[in-house]
C-alpha cells in the first residue's frame, strides 16, 4: 500500500504545502445584517409617516367656524371667536371671498390672510407666526384643501359642505 500524500522528504520534518489559488469569494450576505437593515428602512418609514401630518376638518356655517376641533362662534356676520382669544373674519367682495385670522397657536401670535377669488379652486394665503412668514398655495380637490407651503411642506384639508372655504391659519403646521 502507497500513500499519496505531498509530506515531502521522508526524513524532513515539515510537511509540503501545495500553495492552491485563492478563489475570490463574494461576500455573503448574513441574515442578521438584512434583518437589521430591513428594520431600519421600517423605522424611517414609519418616522416619515409620522411627521406627515393628517388632514384637518374645516365647516363653515352662519353660526359657526370648526377648524381642527377648535370651535369658533359668529359674533357678527362673517365674524367668528374662539373661547381664547381666535379670530376668524370672512368677507365677500369684488367676486372673491377674503379671509383673515389671529390667534395663539401653540404659544405663538399667529396671524393670516387668505383670497379665494371665483370660481374658488385655488386660494392663495399669507400667514405670520412670530418672526416667520410663511406663504401657501390652495387646490380644491372635491371634498377638500391640498395646501402647499413655500418651505414645500403640504397638508390636507377637509372641508364639510363640499364647497370651499377659506382657511386663514397655518394648519399642520
Amino acid at each position: 500500500m502507497t500513500q499519496n500524500l505531498p509530506i515531502g522528504a521522508v526524513t524532513s520534518p515539515h510537511a509540503v504545502r501545495v500553495r492552491r489559488r485563492r478563489r475570490r469569494r463574494l461576500p455573503r450576505l448574513r441574515l442578521h445584517v438584512a434583518l437589521g437593515a430591513a428594520g431600519a428602512l421600517a423605522g424611517a418609514a414609519g418616522l416619515a409617516l409620522a411627521a406627515t401630518p393628517g388632514p384637518v376638518a374645516v365647516r363653515l356655517s352662519p353660526a359657526a367656524y370648526e377648524i381642527g376641533g377648535s370651535r369658533l362662534t359668529a359674533a357678527a356676520p362673517g365674524v367668528y371667536r374662539g373661547p381664547r382669544g381666535a379670530t376668524v373674519v370672512v368677507t365677500r367682495s369684488a367676486g372673491a371671498t377674503r379671509a383673515g385670522a389671529s390667534a395663539v397657536l401653540d404659544g405663538v401670535p399667529t396671524t393670516g390672510s387668505c383670497v379665494l377669488p371665483d370660481p374658488g379652486l385655488t386660494e392663495s394665503c399669507r400667514f405670520t407666526a412670530g418672526a416667520r412668514s410663511l406663504v401657501a398655495t390652495d387646490r380644491w380637490q372635491g371634498g377638500g384643501w391640498t395646501r402647499r407651503y413655500s418651505d414645500g411642506r403640504t397638508v390636507e384639508i377637509t372641508v364639510a359642505g363640499g364647497r370651499p372655504v377659506p382657511v386663514p391659519l397655518p394648519v399642520g403646521r
